[in-house]
């Protein structure tokens, strides 16, 4: 057994690297505590029945890991990236299942498809916005330019695309919807056909307010006028 800040090793469960490891949790089950440690790859590794000391060397050493990358993490002064209100914490970023870079090369270079993480955990929404937002303030891509993601792939970029796709959709304005020119016309009467040649004519405002009209030999209507309105309003539609 070798636990560090660069090595995590506890046979026969597991021997990597700190990179590899996304984090470190507790988990009891009946009257065991068994330690649950997550894989960038998406997988996790059960490691039941360690001390509490080993449990507190174990944690200590990947919190040292952090520390140590959130420090060599920290952006150049020359990036010229404002992350405040951002990305509070590099540790935040080293806590997420990617190697994320700052530098806008870097980021077109590991935010690739990765075929391995098909299968990959859902990042947390507030997680994937903020990638995204920082994606496109560092000239990742917009427009058609955007690389689509993969279809069925749950990969940290595939993820990532989806969330700044989303975002670009969202922003679009919305399409008229065309509206017919009999649409438009103002409706005095609402026309019912009642059976062959008889119709029922009623104000659309006031149910009460009704007619029949027949269009048969001869034409009439219940108003008891000739050719009214109603006549023509059937005639019309």
């Amino acid at each position: 057994m070798k636990i560090n800040p660069k090595i995590l090793s506890i046979p026969p469960y597991i021997s990597t690297a700190w990179k590899n490891v996304v984090s470190l949790h507790l988990e009891k089950h009946g009257d065991d505590i068994i330690l649950i440690i997550g894989l960038v790859n998406g997988s996790t590794i059960e490691v039941p029945n360690l001390t509490p000391s080993i449990l507190d060397t174990t944690f200590a050493a990947h919190q040292k890991y952090l520390e140590q990358e959130a420090n060599a993490a920290q952006p150049p002064s020359n990036a010229g990236i404002a992350l405040h209100g951002i990305i509070e914490d590099a540790s935040t970023l080293l806590n997420l299942p990617i190697q994320f870079g700052i530098e806008a090369g870097g980021m077109g270079n590991i935010l690739q498809h990765n075929q391995e993480g098909t299968n990959a955990p859902d990042l947390p929404p507030e997680v994937l916005e903020r990638i995204a937002h920082v994606s496109k303030m560092i000239g990742f891509g917009t427009g058609d330019q955007l690389p689509k993601p993969e279809p069925h792939c749950n990969c940290t970029h595939c993820q990532v695309m989806r969330t700044i796709h989303k975002e670009v959709e969202d922003s679009l304005p919305e399409a008229e919807e065309e509206v017919k020119d009999e649409e438009l016309a103002f409706r005095e009467w609402d026309i019912e056909k009642v059976e062959d040649e008889l119709y029922m004519v009623s104000n659309p405002f006031d149910k009460k307010e009704q007619y029949r009209v027949f269009l048969g030999s001869p034409v009439g209507c219940t108003c008891g006028k000739k050719n009214c309105e109603h006549i023509q309003s059937v005639l019309r539609s």
